[in-house]
Order: structure tokens, then sequence, then C-alpha cells
């Protein structure tokens, strides 16, 4: 248990704290700004509390169903990434930790509101919270990590046929007939 525990803590502590932290804003927002309000009113930088039936970028609107089987999806498929390497490096665990934080974050959010709670509101971007934000960071690591991958090494060159007595090889397309005589 101790072994299981050391292999995989990062990704559990990375989750948990991300998890965390993007429930605990949510609720900050929920309870302390109206649906639709932002703080300051104008600005750069804002806190804007929107709920967001969608996915990322304003896609898939009111599909949150569809939305929360996906999510559930992408669960699993992170994790069985997870558990095909056999040692993952640390920007492979980082990623996953990220990813899985984002995705359980707005997971929730659609299971208990029926959308996901945004209030990041940032200039001209679409308004997103910390799970947004972690899902990204997560898959542009996977994504540089997979890139910069050193590539499979290809198979060794055949080794030349064997050579025949006066140095001349072996043609295999053209056998020796009756009628020429062997080498």
């Amino acid at each position: 248990m101790i072994a299981l525990w050391q292999r995989h803590r990062l990704v559990v502590l990375l989750a948990v704290a991300l998890f965390t932290l993007d429930q605990a804003t949510k609720a900050v927002v929920v309870q302390t700004l109206a649906m639709g309000r932002s703080w300051p009113a104008d600005g750069y930088f804002r806190i804007t509390h929107i709920g967001n039936s969608g996915s990322a970028f304003g896609l898939f609107d009111g599909q949150n169903l569809v939305l929360t089987i996906a999510s559930v999806l992408g669960i699993g498929v992170l994790l069985l990434f997870y558990r095909s390497h056999r040692n993952p490096s640390l920007l492979v665990r980082l990623s996953l930790g990220l990813m899985l934080a984002g995705a359980s974050g707005n997971l929730v959010d659609r299971l208990v509101r029926g959308y996901v709670t945004d209030f990041i509101d940032i200039g001209p971007w679409y308004i997103f919270n910390v799970a947004d934000a972690s899902l990204v960071t997560g898959v542009i690591i996977l994504a540089v990590t997979i890139v910069r991958a050193e590539p499979a090494r290809a198979p060794a060159e055949p080794e030349p046929p064997e050579q025949l007595g006066a140095g001349e090889p072996v043609d295999a397309a053209e056998p020796p007939t009756h009628d020429q005589p062997a080498a």
C-alpha cells in the first residue's frame, strides 16, 4: 500500500488540491455574486458569474447529459492511459493530475447544478474556471511531452547476403539453370 502511494502521490495530491481549489472558488462565486453579475463591473480582469451548460469555447450549449457522459468516459480514458505507462515521467504524471482535477471539477458541477460555474473573465476570452485552466494546461503539457518524446528506433539493417567463393554475391533472383554453368 505504501509503495502504491509513493508511486502515485503526485497525481493524487495535485488532482485533490486543484479539485478542492476549483470547488471552493466556485462556491465563493455562487454565494457572493449573482448570476450574470461581474466584479468589478467593468475592466479587463473581472469575476463574472455565469452558468455554462456547454463545453469549452461555448461549444455544445445545452448538451449537459452528453457532456456528463463524455466527462465520465474521459476520466476513464485518462486513468487507462496512465495505467498503460509502466513508469510515467514527471510531466505525464503532472499532466494527468491536472486533467483529472479539471474533468472531475466540471463533472461535479454538471451532476450537482446541471451546468458548470464559470467566473474568470479576462478581456475577450471566454469566461472559464480553475477546472478549465487545469484541463487546458494538462493537455498542453501532455501534447508537448508526446511531441518531444524520443522517436522509436527503426529496426536494424538486414545483414548482406553471404559471399560465395570468388567474392561474387549469390543472386537469388536468377538461380543457375541446366544451360548455365554454376559459378
